[in-house]
């Protein structure tokens, strides 16, 4: 192996995010969004149509992120 291809190392998580599904109401599709805390429309990437998403609970969106201490803690031990 040259010096030019030596492996890459694992990268751990500096960040995180919490992704919800919410279900198209007209094909039913899974729309992934990145935790919305405020009321807003949606577009399925599937049928194209936009609809109204209920937002989550900013707190608890927080709450989770300290817990996890912004994704680090969420690496497996096992693997490190």
């Amino acid at each position: 192996m040259s010096a030019g291809n030596k492996p890459v190392t694992p990268v751990k998580p500096t960040g995180m995010e919490m992704v919800f599904l919410y279900p198209c109401p007209y094909c039913a599709r899974q729309v992934p969004l990145l935790g919305p805390t405020q009321p807003d429309m949606a577009q399925c990437d599937a049928c194209g149509k936009r609809f109204p998403v209920v937002p989550v609970d900013a707190k608890t969106l927080r709450f989770v992120k300290i817990m996890l201490a912004g994704g680090k803690a969420g690496v497996d031990p096992d693997f490190i």
